[in-house]
């Protein structure tokens, strides 16, 4: 502070040494009030600041507590969800391979029958081919017998 800051009649009434000792008095009351202020505020601040970080620690252990019950809950969700899925397609599955049994059951008769009457086709076949062999052959001995008769009714005829 300036000597000229302080009134006219109260530098009269103290002295020019007085004044400037009460100036000094009045600056070195400030500067440690001062200090004692902004230490003060900076004690509050740093309580105040600790409170807060403590309150928004707890927030968000209670965010993270709730998150964690919430993707347990989804996780014990998708994991059931999953479950009966993996039943049905198991369920699904074995009726698919019960028609295809069933199928293959079918078509193998199918097959079988189909054999079946090809062979006695076949069958039929052969004896009918095998009768008209034994037909032509029993013909072709026939013929041949005659025709040996008559050379050698022939040869017998010339010979005599």
């Amino acid at each position: 502070m300036d000597i000229d800051a302080v009134s006219a009649p109260l530098r009269e009434r103290l002295g020019p040494e007085a004044t400037g000792a009460l100036l000094v008095l009045f600056d070195l009351a400030r500067s440690e009030w001062r200090n004692d202020l902004i230490a003060a505020c900076t004690d509050r601040y740093e309580r105040r600041l600790a409170e807060e970080i403590a309150g928004v620690r707890v927030q968000i252990a209670q965010v993270e507590a709730s998150l964690r019950t919430e993707i347990a809950q989804t996780g014990a969700g998708i994991r059931q969800e999953m479950a009966q899925m993996g039943a049905g397609i198991r369920q699904e599955m074995a009726q698919m391979g019960a028609q295809i049994r069933q199928e293959m059951a079918q078509m193998g008769a199918q097959i079988r029958q189909e054999m079946g009457e090809m062979g006695s086709g076949i069958r039929t076949d052969m004896a009918t081919g095998r009768v008209e062999l034994f037909k032509w052959c029993f013909l072709f001995w026939i013929g041949q017998v005659v025709a040996v008769s008559t050379i050698v009714g022939l040869m017998l005829r010339l010979m005599r």
